[in-house]
């Protein structure tokens, strides 16, 4: 097949959407299928790929996606592709799948994720006025409701009740596949090449280590997990929290200080090889207001690390609460958090959930997640023919 694949920027080492669909396209070329990419920044990893570059106006931010989405319509039009699937805000494909969720749903979490009534209010008004914020909403919709979009894929059961509920989308037309993800690259054997080697270069001994992974602290639920650990630190001191990602930390570092858990933080910014901090890690914390499904969720499962996240996290569709992790229902539950990290403390009860959490990944190999979207492009390209071969019938 000739695939054609969009997305806004593809730098797969920034993980996330992008580090998927740069798996999904080289797994795609290993196959023998044909596969562009659209984008309006790429990384040339992989030589059995075809790269386009979607230009853009960069300022302001409303025209940089009006422009992206005009031009990537223009760039992939008429070059007699099987499959344009786009995973971002564009528009001219037959294959939707949505990596951000849905925005109306995403919206509406964002700002409850603002812990300031005032501040909270203001975001509301301010996303409420703003230009690019309704063109975002409107595009969202033709996404959805797009006479060309012939299945929409969901990468979670959470995101497909999203589509249905804010769009009343035929269930029949959209398709749910989880994330894959690398079994080998994230291993619970990763432990024994780096799990010491990190420790001592962060100073860490035999302590609980947290691992939370985000670059939005806010929409991440940071605060809560910060606010948590005051909790944890009433009754011990025997735990570290690494975390990673690009965000503003000097407010949280703030709350920390108050709370008496900074020397218990470590932020460690941009890191390269997430493998290892897996290793060095005990559990995963990922209290969430809304993530589609988190990537960091099934990589954390895979490396062995039971997981704590919460119902708006689409990844919490896969784990079995007390089994291999728990869900939170409310990502402002502090209280809560702190109970559920406090049963990791039990060593015998982390090693089960541990060896659960790894078995859970088992099931949802990236190759899996790969032969499943072929599966669906070719039920795609099907129906194609079939409507192809129906109006031709009509015109005779």
């Amino acid at each position: 097949m000739k695939i054609a694949l969009n997305i806004y920027k593809f730098l797969p080492v920034k993980g996330g959407g992008e580090g998927y669909l740069s798996g999904l396209a080289n797994r795609l070329a290993e196959r023998g299928h044909e596969v562009h990419i659209f984008a309006s920044e790429w990384e040339n990893n992989n030589s059995r790929l075809y790269y386009h570059t979607i230009p853009v106006i960069r300022y302001p931010k409303v025209l940089k996606d009006v422009s992206f989405v005009i031009n990537s319509w223009r760039r992939m039009s008429g070059q007699g592709f099987d499959i344009v699937q786009v995973v971002g805000r564009a528009l001219g494909m037959n294959v939707f799948n949505p990596h951000c969720g849905v925005e109306k749903a995403w919206l509406k979490q964002d700002i409850l994720s603002v812990s300031c009534p005032f501040y909270r209010f203001l975001k509301y008004i301010t996303r409420f006025f703003s230009l690019r914020q309704n063109f975002i909403l409107w595009l969202d919709r033709k996404q959805y409701t797009g006479k060309g979009v012939s299945r929409i894929i969901a990468i979670s059961d959470m995101i497909k009740k999203d589509i249905i509920k804010y769009h009343n989308i035929d269930p029949q037309k959209i398709k749910v596949v989880y994330n894959g993800v690398d079994l080998q690259r994230f291993n619970p054997e990763n432990k024994r090449k780096y799990r010491k080697v990190v420790r001592e270069r962060l100073s860490l001994g035999e302590e609980l280590v947290i691992l939370y992974i985000s670059n939005n602290f806010r929409l991440k639920g940071l605060l809560t997990l910060i606010k948590s650990l005051g909790e944890l630190k009433k009754s011990r001191n025997d735990f570290k929290v690494l975390i990673i990602g690009r965000g503003r930390d000097s407010s949280y570092r703030k709350i920390a200080k108050r709370l008496n858990c900074l020397k218990n933080l470590i932020f460690l910014g941009h890191v390269n090889e997430i493998e290892k901090y897996y290793a060095a890690s005990d559990i995963y914390v990922h209290p969430t207001f809304y993530d589609s499904c988190s990537l960091v969720v099934t990589e954390s499962l895979a490396s062995g690390l039971p997981v704590i996240t919460t119902r708006y996290d689409g990844a919490s569709g896969v784990i079995d609460n007390g089994i291999d992790g728990f869900v939170m229902g409310n990502p402002m539950d502090y209280e809560s958090l702190a109970e559920k990290i406090s049963l990791f403390f039990d060593e015998k009860f982390r090693m089960k959930a541990s060896f659960a959490a790894r078995k859970k990944a088992e099931k949802y190999p990236a190759e899996k997640n790969c032969e499943e979207i072929i599966e669906i492009y070719n039920e795609v390209v099907k129906d194609s023919i079939e409507n192809s071969i129906a109006r031709q019938y009509q015109t005779t």
